[in-house]
């Protein structure tokens, strides 16, 4: 027995098939799928509970299978590092600066006005409708606000 495994970690003196997949840092399908090849050592069996457990010993054999590429058949065996533990700032999404956001009308505004043959932006027309309607458009009708702001912009240039 390695005594490198046994003062490093927490090993139990029996634990159960998915402590094993815990201690060897790999996924359940992955660990059954190498024990099917005999890579891994076979379970051993709880004679009253039928239940399939690895001894210290055998958890010991895993780590040295797992550490060396060299299989309980005697066969070289490649494994997958473990991911690393992702930190706090990786996982938190990461934030993209976003256009500033075009108001829809201001945008209608501005798609009709450039069908009309005039240039003007989406800022111009936000300062032309403060000016026109210090108080807000209200439920003033479009045609009636485009209207207005084809006179603005006619007359200012």
């Amino acid at each position: 027995m390695s005594k490198k495994f046994v003062q490093d970690s927490n090993l139990k003196p029996v634990c159960s098939v998915a402590d094993v997949i815990k201690l060897l840092g790999m996924s359940r399908a992955q660990f059954y799928n190498l024990l099917s090849q005999g890579v891994f050592p076979p379970p051993i069996y709880c004679v009253r509970t039928h239940r399939p457990l690895y001894n210290m010993e055998m958890q010991v054999r895993c780590l040295e299978i797992r550490e060396s590429n060299i299989g309980f058949n005697g066969q070289y065996a490649l494994f997958y590092s473990p991911r690393k533990p992702k930190l706090e700032t990786e996982n938190a999404p990461v934030q993209k600066s976003k256009p500033p956001k075009v108001d829809k009308t201001l945008q209608e505004f501005c798609d009709t006005l450039g069908k009309m043959g005039m240039t003007v932006g989406t800022a111009e027309i936000g300062t032309a409708l403060k000016h026109l309607y210090p108080d807000g458009m209200g439920s003033r009708d479009h045609g009636v606000v485009l209207r207005d702001l084809y006179k603005y912009f006619k007359n200012r240039g």
